[in-house]
């Protein structure tokens, strides 16, 4: 189980990992740019709520991605 500590930092980091990519999108700019140039601003509540539904997304899926038949 993760320490409450190792999961802030988690979210912090994907937050800022998703800002960052947002950005780069919007300016048109390499996102490795991005992240070095930003990397010192902080980060938002609305990235990290962002980030807190992807880890709560990703945790709920299921192992191996569900097979759909594929008609041939």
């Amino acid at each position: 189980m993760a320490t409450p500590r190792a999961v802030d930092d988690q979210e912090i980091q994907l937050g800022r990992n998703l800002a960052a990519a947002f950005i780069a999108t919007c300016h048109g700019i390499g996102l490795d740019y991005a992240r070095k140039k930003y990397a010192d601003q902080p980060v938002g509540e609305y990235w990290i709520a962002l980030a807190r539904k992807v880890i709560a997304d990703l945790s709920n899926r299921p192992e191996a991605p569900e097979r759909t038949p594929t008609i041939q």
